[in-house]
């Protein structure tokens, strides 16, 4: 009887280790994946969209351009431009406005290639600092 009583206690030991064993697993797993999120996460670099203005940006094209500034005032944007050949007052003013409100949300705008006549335009209309070109 003496051998049956140890046995017993021994397999009640060594489950006990198992399941401390598996335990001890289970958290590792855990903290390493919690680790690993948060490397992923302070990796990560805030998303940046991409708006490309028409060669002629004349206030015709308000409302659509309005609509697509609206998309992406929650993020960092770059505005491409390079291919203006034309712009009004009115795009000017939805351009200080939309800048505005990025920047207000601290998101950042990148100005891409600003052609030479846009730049002109916004100088012309004191709008090239608060636009962020100057």
């Amino acid at each position: 009887m003496p051998t049956s009583k140890k046995t017993t206690t021994t397999t009640r030991t060594t489950a006990a280790r198992k399941k401390t064993a598996v335990k001890k697993k289970i958290a590792t797993a855990k903290k390493t994946a919690n680790n690993s999120r948060a490397k992923s996460a302070a990796n990560k670099k805030p998303l940046t969209h991409t708006l490309t203005l028409d060669s002629v940006a004349v206030i015709h094209n308000a409302k659509a351009l309005y609509e697509e500034f609206g998309k992406v005032t929650n993020t960092d944007v770059s505005i491409d431009a390079s291919a203006v050949e034309m712009i009004d007052t009115a795009i000017l003013q939805l351009l200080y406005a939309f800048v505005t409100k990025v920047t207000s949300n601290n998101h950042k705008i990148n100005w891409i290639n600003p052609s030479d006549e846009f730049i002109s335009r916004a100088r012309l209309l004191g709008l090239s600092r608060n636009l962020g070109i100057a």
